[in-house]
């Protein structure tokens, strides 16, 4: 596939996306929020491309190198020029343009010796790195060469990662040790599981190539390595609805579809063989997960006048029933349901905290460094194993523990 014709795929993308979940808080005349928009971008037409079943797709017979390359020496951890949290940073060549954690331990990064946002340059060295001990040492895992155009990082866990690039797929299973290259055309499975829940659970459109470079009018819910789902799910899932599949850690579906300004979750217990409908709500726009499973929330999504996103309403699933919350602070541009009942909380002013039991909890050391860095809109998510995970830029700031009582420390 030309290299255009996936630059088409990218806009048209992002036109359907709009009633899409995507997190809020995107404002868009900063380069560096366009910066982490264009990933995030990347991560969204890489799921929409995938389709069929995991045994279709085979290796192309390309790898890298099997010899994995020497680690790279890392500094220690030191503290910022903030002197509020402590810093580690990736030490491989090039400029970091990718960073993703899939747990507290474990993460990915790609750095590139080109602009990453000109996308027709040529002659650039994109790096690959992993590490297993927080981001306090990295080694160097692949070395792509001359690949035109941008690059994004779509992991599955510590050992399983895609590459995305203008023209294909380089995956690994193994921690980066041996690399195979898949054509554009036939997604691996690898990176259908990227975008897809625990289980495998993933809505796409349907047909042998997904969105094979247009807009669907319908989608369908499929499971990696088995195809789709049967029977569908009792409601529709078009080109002009949201919709959204997520699954915690207690093993139960949650299938949210958003029309108009109505949301409605339907909830299966058995593998998505038979769904609950719960009641729809208005002016809800999210569906949050804690990730054990426990705390199901839904989360209003609007717009201001400065074409940002803000979160002022929560509701809480209680038994069958949505129940209203106190609402977050008027700035909320990001929110992420931790374990505990606890929500992680963005601004757009630079503060960073918690909301617990209906009050707001700041973190004074989060607001100084997200102030440092200038990001407008940081956002937050949380990993698997509960690590709250603050994006500003192409850092990370990684909160490790519990509730809100965290260790951060700032990647970058």
């Amino acid at each position: 596939m030309r290299e255009t014709a996936l630059d088409e795929i990218f806009a048209e993308f992002e036109a359907d996306a709009l009633t899409s979940f995507r997190p809020p808080g995107v404002p868009v005349a900063e380069r560096r929020v366009r910066d982490r928009r264009r990933r995030r971008l990347l991560a969204g037409v890489a799921a929409l491309l995938l389709a069929g079943p995991a045994g279709a797709f085979v290796a192309a017979g390309r790898g890298a190198d099997p010899d994995p390359p020497a680690p790279a020496p890392t500094p220690s951890v030191s503290p910022t020029s903030t002197g509020q949290l402590p810093e580690r940073r990736v030490a491989l060549p090039g400029e970091l343009t990718d960073l993703r954690f899939v747990d507290a331990r474990h993460g990915w990064a790609i750095f590139d010796t080109c602009d990453s946002g000109d996308l027709d340059a040529t002659g650039c060295r994109r790096t690959v790195g992993r590490t297993t001990d927080g981001g306090v040492t990295w080694q160097q895992r692949m070395m792509l060469a001359d690949v035109k155009g941008s690059a994004s990082l779509l992991p599955v866990d510590d050992q399983t990662l895609t590459v995305l690039v203008h023209d294909g797929y380089f995956v690994t299973t193994d921690g980066g040790t041996r690399w195979f290259h898949h054509q554009l055309s036939a997604p691996p499975p690898a990176a259908q599981a990227s975008a897809a829940t625990r289980s495998g659970f993933l809505v796409r459109c349907p047909g042998e190539n997904g969105l094979e470079g247009r807009p669907c009018p319908r989608r369908e819910l499929i499971r990696v390595g088995s195809g789709p789902v049967r029977p569908q799910p009792p409601v529709a899932l078009t080109e002009k609805t949201g919709h959204r599949v997520v699954e915690g850690g207690d093993g139960r579906l949650w299938l949210a579809v958003r029309d108009g300004d109505r949301l409605t979750v339907l909830l299966s217990t058995d593998g998505a063989a038979s769904w609950r409908k719960l009641p729809a709500v208005t002016g809800a726009g999210r569906l949050l997960v804690s990730p054990d499973g426990a705390d199901v929330w839904l989360a209003s999504v609007q717009e201001d006048g400065f074409d940002m996103a803000v979160t002022k309403q929560m509701w809480r699933l209680a038994g069958s029933r949505w129940e209203q919350r106190p609402g977050l602070p008027d700035n909320t541009v990001d929110v992420a349901a931790a374990n505990g009942g606890i929500l992680a909380v963005t601004s757009a002013y630079g503060n960073a905290g918690f909301w617990a039991d209906g009050r707001y909890l700041d973190v004074p050391e989060l607001r100084a460094a997200l102030r440092y860095d200038t990001d407008p809109s940081p956002a937050v998510e949380v990993l698997r194993d509960d690590t709250v995970v603050v994006s500003t830029g192409s850092a990370r700031i990684m909160g490790v523990g519990s509730g809100v009582t965290r260790t951060w420390t700032r990647i970058f």
